[in-house]
């Protein structure tokens, strides 16, 4: 027998049915059957847990306590998350559809690192006071210093594409600034966020500090025009993005907004056809293109389009469809049926606009039961709307240009979005250069060229005695975008910084 979750609401610190009597039923993807459910959330239910929130921020102890503090409760967090990971990776699985390294790597325990990692900067990296010099003054002595302090209530609204990893990536910088946080999870997804909360109420966060409801629109309505929320961080769509920016601006909320991306890979013309037949379908297989910084456009100059061609041939090979459980398994299913037929109008107007389609466009034979689609390559121009809007599936759009550098910038800025992107040349210098013309917040440069890879020797190419390989997602570098992929910037001491104000105080 399938494995089940079933969770009630938990607002100031005790579990809860919550005021509305209906319940949300969680299904798996690839089956179509329920695997657990939650209590949906209310408006008024929401209204406690801000003011839950609201109390615990204003009385504390959370925002007083000290960094180190505040740091041993998070890493007993992360610690309970991690004697729950094969459960974790069980749930995860069945509640997204996904697949194979990414679901451990980034969808599940890959992310748990984010509490320590948001631990160690509050305890010993973040500079949390920055004091001048004392002079004289003529009443004695003066001086000044910016402090850093928590930026209050916080409304954490999650999407269902990776739906644990974003809930850690708002929770643990927040809470390790001391803040309190209200977390909406999406009504897809909603179990894994229950599994934080019973980690945080192991560890000891006091009631109030972390709340979970998870709902429709009106929850995160109530959360985005409450005047006790103070700010809101939310990772979705551009459209929703906009939305809560209107919602947020009569109460002057502060505004973390990870949204949209089409993000381009720009391959230069000096990389070999060996590699143009290499690349297949490029990223979009990873979570069935379910990822906002998914690279699902294809920059390929014009003459090495038929070697591309011969290599998605021979890739289609090499792709399973089906149980995401299956270690073998490459391509899970989309979340829900509402998306696949989505993908279906999105890939239909590339076609009829005139795209020639080199494989997939059509659900896969054999399936009755699953949301599943096949990965789609279509070639098109970049003013296609398979080009400029997130369709959020398997289909990658190549682009053919003329292989001018000047060229391939140009049309990889042509979109209202700007969150990732990659460059790939036959050497690094060259596809740095490129890259640094593009305008998004995460890009790549590859060379691919035929030198002989360095030995790493010992230490795998670390230390000795300082290299620490990262464990896990988030926990360094910056993401974010430019242009209409959002506001601000997650992971590391920015993602940080994003949950403090700063105050100037001088004295005399």
């Amino acid at each position: 027998m399938a494995a089940t979750w079933s969770f009630e609401l938990f607002i100031d610190g005790a579990w809860e049915q919550g005021e509305g009597g209906n319940a949300i039923e969680v299904i798996n993807p690839a089956t179509e059957e329920p695997i657990g459910s939650v209590p949906e959330a209310t408006a008024k239910d929401a209204v406690r847990a801000i003011e839950a929130a609201r109390r615990a921020f204003d009385e504390g102890p959370w925002p007083w306590m000290k960094p180190a503090e505040r740091a041993a409760v998070l890493r007993k967090m992360g610690q309970a998350l991690l004697a729950r990971s094969a459960e974790l990776h069980d749930l995860i699985v069945a509640q997204t559809g996904s697949v194979g390294f990414v679901t451990d790597a980034i969808q599940a325990a890959g992310s748990i690192g984010m509490f320590f990692s948001n631990a160690d900067l509050a305890e010993h990296s973040f500079q949390w006071v920055e004091v001048d010099p004392p002079t004289g003054a003529p009443t004695g002595m003066a001086g000044s210093a910016l402090v850093r302090e928590p930026v209050g209530v916080v409304g954490a609204i999650t999407p269902f594409n990776f739906p644990f990893m974003l809930n850690v990536v708002k929770t643990a910088p927040a809470l390790a600034a001391g803040c309190t946080v209200v977390l909406k999870p999406h009504p897809w997804t909603p179990l894994d966020a229950f599994l934080i909360a019973q980690a945080a109420e192991e560890a000891g966060v006091p009631p109030g500090v972390l709340n979970v409801v998870p709902g429709g629109a009106e929850v995160g309505e109530t959360l985005t025009t409450s005047p006790m929320v103070d700010m809101i961080t939310m990772t979705g769509s551009t459209a929703t993005g906009r939305r809560i920016m209107a919602a947020g601006a009569p109460t002057m909320k502060r505004l973390h907004l990870e949204l949209g991306g089409k993000s381009a890979q720009v391959v230069l013309d000096d990389v070999s056809e060996d590699y143009a037949r290499s690349i297949g379908f490029g990223a979009v297989l990873v979570h069935c293109g379910q990822g906002c910084v998914i690279q699902t456009r294809l920059l390929l100059p014009e003459h090495l389009l038929d070697a591309y061609k011969e290599g998605v041939r021979q890739a289609l090979g090499q792709v399973k469809i089906g149980d995401p459980r299956d270690p073998d398994t490459t391509l899970g299913p989309l979340i829900r049926e509402q998306q696949r037929q989505r993908v279906e109008g999105l890939v239909a107007s590339g076609i009829e606009e005139g795209a020639e389609v080199l494989c997939g466009a059509k659900r896969p034979e054999g399936f009755e039961k699953g949301f599943f689609y096949e990965p789609t390559v279509l070639v098109g121009a970049n003013h296609m709307r398979i080009a400029q809007e997130e369709i959020f599936g398997p289909v990658l759009t190549v682009i053919p240009y003329s292989g001018k550098d000047a060229d391939a910038v140009r049309i990889a800025n042509d979109s209202i979005y700007g969150l990732g992107g990659g460059v790939i040349a036959a050497n690094t210098s060259r596809a740095f250069n490129v890259a640094r013309q593009i305008r998004a917040g995460s890009m790549s440069a590859q060379g691919v060229g035929s030198a002989a890879v360095a030995d790493l020797g010992p230490g795998g190419g670390q230390g000795p005695g300082w290299g620490l390989a990262p464990a896990g997602i988030g926990q360094r570098g910056a993401f974010g975008g430019y242009k209409h992929s959002g506001v601000g910037r997650e992971w590391g001491h920015h993602g940080f910084a994003a949950f403090t104000e700063v105050k100037s105080i001088s004295w005399s």
